[in-house]
């Protein structure tokens, strides 16, 4: 066949393969025979979002374990030169992964909500992110015990085994198995887990974005590459090569453009407490919409030197060099002067160790940047950067697992503390749940992703009576944070689920909305199968009066609960206190042993028997001064009609499966803060009773209730029962107490916060402070244990645009975030999710669209 004189143009496509094959267990073996041993490094605490120093120091101590241990295993040689002793001490590599991929919902959901949330979050990526750590293993005789030998013949063993390494191919695996144990024993003790089969797909193919991710074709060019989901994506990427199309403009869905830099020295320790740079892994790692550099992979190669023999050669290294920096200066050259600078620090740093840490040497650490970069500077790194042009399909193979290609064109010396207080393996997630299919995962509602990590977070409404933790759940924001439609967004997706004691019903939940002439949530609740209750209907007298909406079982006490809460609010609204309770609670009983079912008429009939005489000495009479007060408060409120009914058989609260809203209407149910007035008292007790008549509907059915204002349950000392109730008994009754509020000293003050397990922190007022005052953003902090100069405190006192007059967004704020010129949302609002664990986590809540405009009244279902 006549060949064409044509020449064929080079595509830039090239295949990506790996250098190596999982056996199961982060056991891997390399095309050249070699064996390593992966471990996949404890991601909490995390690092960026971490809480104090505590918690940096606490995420260091797995690092600081593998290295120490790892340093301990490299002999000690007398005499031996360096040279051999690097043939010795112990390969790593440690590779960070974060690789974007679409959302899919966790599989501890009904397959019908999953659907649901696949269809409302199509749009959104998560990130698949871990951290891998792994040892090259040695090959011996097998297990077995050891003799004691003379140095000479460990040296000669020691060789021995160097050089069988070298050439393992051929080798079996269990002539690791003697290593493979030891290094197993090293990760345990330092809370390493096994690689998951799926993990270990997923760094044989870490740029690959597809949940079962499959090695496809890179395309490489001379500053960046690209790549793909599938061959369909790759075949179009390079026909809009060959026409030279702008790859900015290609638009290729799950295609990313990746610059893979090299990182270089670095100018500290990374241990001082004060630098915020020592973060530097969990900057690059953290996602660009929480400011950090959003890399997709960082692989880090190197040796590990135990810290006297690094110590022996940089007082080596510095006599050598120093001289030539000193002779070269004198001859005003400075080829030498900035080497010598870093030995010199290097030196000063290790002087200041009272016990020398390991350091990792010949280090080449990669970041697939997912961006085209053009300065060294674009990267969130606080060392030397290489862009390496020309050689990014090397770089690329280096950071392969089991790679035969070492790229190492600024090697570095990291003492461990570098690379431990570095946050390469912080993974800022939290809830119940976050997706991943785990036996410990609680179903859940999902809140939104992480905003630094972009990792799913579901939260449980079961999880206090699972895990046995103090019930109530606390959720602040002031007004305009998204408080009130994230509480919605969160209760109705609950109410969705089937009940794990009867899956053949959905939870049960009651909203109470205490806002007048508030957004009309009526409709959206009642197009997801719930039902209203509004207070200013012609027929809720006595609908949230505690004799109509408690409990009357005598079980666990509930019945005199009724009364009780039925005799404080007569006390506090007419103003008599404690000191008549016990006649109060004669004269209702007295009603209901009489047929009344709600406390005006229980009082009325008393009133009458006292009037008539003929009850003797049974009756108080105070009664006859009470009703009379009753009765006129009830003729001018028709909030008081709401709590005392007086007529007979009048409407009870209808909480049903799924969702139940309890809204004001066109009732001002707020009262007036530290206000002692009648009106006022009775404004406090419609809050309560819809606490207290949500919660007795569905005790006992694993539902939960939401009062929004609930900063009107407290104030004093019938408030505070009330929660301490709920507190008390929540959990045993099978219900989730949710409250809500943007005033936080009410919770401080009332001596509750004992009771609080959980909550979500939203944007809150920093005003005050200027002034020595508690500001709410501070008591916030106080009341969820969070230090009051940590990042939380800090992004605070952020409102959600730098300036008023360009209207920027901040980023750094909690508030949802709009384009100054189109109004387009850019980010949802944030809310720090306090978790069982204690630590505070930032997600981003995107309300879908569809239910949004549900809930605003801008569509029908």
């Amino acid at each position: 066949m006549r060949q064409s004189s044509t020449p064929v143009k080079p595509t830039p496509v090239q295949p990506a393969g790996t250098f190596a094959r999982s056996m199961r267990d982060g056991f891997c073996r390399t095309v050249t025979g070699d064996a390593w041993l992966y471990g996949v490094m404890p991601s909490q605490p995390p690092v960026r979002d971490a809480a104090s120093w505590a918690d940096r120091v606490a995420a260091a101590q797995p690092w600081l374990t593998v290295m120490d241990r790892l340093a301990s295993l490299a002999p000690r040689i007398p005499l031996a030169s360096r040279r051999m002793l690097k043939g010795l001490y112990r390969q790593v590599h440690i590779l960070a992964i974060s690789t974007p991929q679409s959302f899919d919902p966790s599989p501890t959901l009904p397959e019908d909500i999953r659907m649901k949330l696949s269809r409302e979050y199509a749009d959104t990526t998560v990130h698949d992110r871990f951290t891998l750590f792994g040892v090259r293993l040695t090959a011996g005789t097998g297990s077995g015990r050891r003799e004691k030998k003379t140095i000479r013949s460990q040296v000669v063993e020691l060789l021995a085994q160097s050089g069988y390494q070298d050439i393992g191919l051929g080798v079996s695996d269990d002539a690791f198995d003697r290593d493979r144990q030891t290094i197993a024993s090293i990760y345990r003790d330092a809370g390493l887990q096994t690689p998951t089969d799926e993990q270990i797909q997923r760094a044989f193919a870490w740029w690959q974005p597809e949940r079962d991710p499959q090695i496809t074709p890179i395309m490489v060019e001379p500053e960046h590459m690209h790549v793909f989901p599938d061959m369909r994506s790759c075949r179009a990427a390079e026909d809009l090569h060959e026409r030279r199309v702008d790859c900015a403009t290609w638009h290729i869905k799950h295609s990313f453009p990746l610059t893979l830099v090299t990182l270089g020295a670095l100018p500290f320790d990374g241990q001082q407490e004060d630098d915020p740079q020592s973060a530097w892994g969990a900057d690059l790692m953290a996602s660009g919409l929480a400011g950090g550099q959003g890399v997709m992979a960082l692989s880090i190669r190197g040796l590990v030197e135990p810290g006297e023999a690094s110590r022996e050669q940089i007082d080596r290294d510095k006599e050598q060099v120093l001289d030539k920096a000193l002779k070269q200066a004198a001859e005003n050259h400075k080829t030498n002067l900035k080497v010598a600078s870093e030995i010199q620090y290097a030196a000063d740093t290790y002087d200041m160790q009272g016990v020398l840490p390991p350091t990792l040497i010949d280090v080449h650490a990669h970041a697939a940047v997912t961006d085209v970069l053009e300065r060294p500077n674009q990267v969130l790194y606080p060392g030397q950067v290489s862009l390496n042009p020309n050689m990014q399909d090397v770089v690329f193979q280096d950071m392969m697992i089991g790679s035969t290609i070492s790229y190492n064109s600024s090697p570095c010396y990291w003492p461990a503390p570098i690379l431990a207080y570095a946050g390469l393996s912080g993974r800022s997630a939290g809830g119940e749940d976050m997706g991943l299919g785990r036996d410990s995962d609680l179903p859940g509602a999902l809140l939104g992703v992480s905003e630094t990590d972009r990792i799913p977070g579901y939260i449980s409404p079961t999880a206090v009576a699972v895990k046995s933790k103090e019930p109530i759940f606390v959720v602040l924001g002031q007004v305009g944070a998204g408080k009130t439609y994230s509480l919605l967004h969160l209760a109705v997706q609950w109410a969705r689920m089937p009940n794990p004691d009867d899956p053949s019903r959905r939870l049960c939940g009651v909203f109470f909305n205490p806002k007048p002439q508030a957004d009309d949530f009526g409709p959206f609740v009642r197009s997801m199968g719930g039902v209203e209750n509004r207070l200013d209907d012609k027929d809720s007298e006595g609908i949230l009066d505690p004799l109509r909406c408690m409990s009357r079982s005598h079980e666990n006490g509930q019945y005199d609960d009724m009364v009780n809460t039925a005799v404080d609010m007569i006390s506090q609204i007419t103003d008599r206190g404690r000191a008549d309770q016990g006649e109060l609670m004669a004269i209702i009983g007295y009603g209901l042993n009489h047929g009344a079912d709600c406390t005006g008429e229980a009082v009325r009939i008393a009133y009458q028997a006292a009037q008539t005489g003929g009850t003797g000495d049974r009756i108080s009479r105070i009664v006859l001064d009470i009703y009379p007060q009753l009765a006129r408060l009830a003729s001018s409120s028709a909030l008081f009609r709401v709590i005392c009914g007086f007529h007979h058989g009048g409407r009870h609260l209808n909480v049903a499966d799924g969702m139940t809203l309890i809204s004001a209407g066109s009732l001002n149910v707020i009262p007036e803060k530290q206000s002692d007035s009648a009106p006022s008292m009775i404004q406090r007790w419609v809050v309560r009773m819809a606490a207290l008549g949500g919660a007795g509907a569905i005790i006992g059915r694993n539902g939960f209730v939401v009062i929004d204002e609930a900063w009107a349950l407290l104030g004093d000392e019938y408030g505070a029962a009330i929660v301490e109730r709920f507190g008390r008994l929540a959990r045993a009754q099978h219900y989730l107490p949710i409250l809500a509020s943007q005033k936080v000293n009410e919770f401080l003050e009332s001596g509750v916060s004992d009771y609080i397990s959980r909550g979500l922190i939203l944007g809150m007022s920093a005003r005050n402070e200027a002034s020595g005052r508690i500001s709410q953003a501070q008591a916030a902090c106080m009341l969820f244990d969070q230090p009051a100069d940590g990042r939380l405190h800090e992004r605070l006192t952020h409102e959600s645009v730098i300036d008023a007059e360009s209207n920027t967004p901040d980023w750094q704020s909690l508030y949802a975030l709009r384009d100054p010129e189109t109004g387009r949302l850019l980010r949802g609002p944030v809310g720090y999710y306090v978790g069982l664990d204690g630590r505070a986590i930032p997600y981003e809540i995107r309300i879908p669209d569809s239910e949004m405009d549900l809930i605003k009244g801008r569509k029908h279902a």
